[in-house]
């Protein structure tokens, strides 16, 4: 007689999802399929170079090759040397007129786009977004001919018997390289800025004005704080394309207009510097950033 077969074990349930569960999943799963894409993008193309750069900053050069020689050399050079240290103070004073300028100009814009010419706001928009896309170097040369002792200003000024010899200062300046950077940043600032202006509702603005507020008490005490995460977006915006400018410097700054771009630039293409030329940037972005969280916390505490 045989033994009874054994009976095969009761498989466990799989406990259901319940409707909210499933929801959030796929929820999570097409937030993953929106953000991916981007995500890499960054990663391959922006994070990893950049660490990449770092590693390289920490290295050593000899004999125009690069060494795995972990060391801090190229930032006590760039520290140190009086040169660099002067460099990037210029590089500083230039981003920042530039930056604060086109913001200045932006703010004017915006608000008299959102307050007073609201009737022409997709063409003066739309102006704008053509300015933003418009050529860089065109407009770089465009105000060489402005600038330059032959340009319209010398050449106007001369027919109307005001000079004898053309004006040579009004170009290869840090004023020039100031007046150009603002022209090519204010398109890039109206665009937050007048994004931010539009969350501002007139009824506000009424209220202001109904409880006594003058027009510049409204505007500093209403109107200001509310645009702040615009203006402030603005202003790091441009202080940081700025900062890390080439162009401009190489064509309108001359020598009082060089900024610290142009050397990184030299460093690593003519000198093959790569771990001087990667200090000489990452301490550039890491001055740069301080004085944007600075300015931050500083008008969060004045504008409270």
């Amino acid at each position: 007689m045989s033994a009874p077969s054994a009976a095969p074990p009761a498989t466990r349930a799989r406990p259901e999802r319940s409707p909210a569960g499933a929801a959030r999943w796929r929820s999570r799963l097409l937030l993953g399929l929106q953000l991916g894409p981007a995500s890499a993008f960054v990663v391959v193309f922006l994070i990893v170079p950049f660490a990449v750069l770092f590693l390289y900053s920490f290295w050593r050069l000899r004999a125009y090759e690069v060494v795995a020689e972990w060391n801090l050399d190229s930032y006590k050079r760039v520290v140190t040397e009086d040169a660099y240290r002067r460099l990037l103070l210029n590089t500083l004073k230039i981003a920042m007129g530039a930056s604060v300028l086109a913001t200045v100009i932006a703010f004017a814009f915006a608000h008299a786009l959102r307050f007073r010419l609201s009737r022409w706001q997709e063409p003066l928009l739309f102006c704008v977004v053509v300015a933003l896309f418009s050529g860089y170097l065109v407009r770089i040369y465009a105000w060489r001919t402005i600038l330059g002792e032959r340009g319209v200003i010398n050449e106007s000024l001369a027919r109307l018997g005001l000079i004898d010899e053309p004006l040579s200062f009004l170009l290869f300046n840090r004023g020039a390289a100031i007046v150009v950077l603002a022209n090519f940043l204010v398109p890039i600032a109206i665009l937050p800025i007048y994004g931010a202006m539009q969350n501002i509702r007139d009824r506000e603005i009424e209220a202001a004005r109904d409880l006594g507020c003058g027009t510049w008490t409204t505007f500093r005490r209403v109107t200001l704080p509310l645009a702040w995460p615009g203006v402030f977006f603005a202003w790091a915006l441009t202080f940081l394309t700025a900062t890390g400018d080439y162009l401009v410097p190489q064509l309108i700054g001359g020598a009082n207009g060089t900024m610290l771009g142009v050397i990184v630039t030299d460093t690593l293409n003519a000198d093959f510097n790569l771990p001087r030329g990667s200090a000489l940037a990452f301490t550039a972005l890491v001055v740069t950033l301080s004085i944007i969280a600075l300015v931050r916390w500083v008008g969060g505490k004045v504008l409270r």
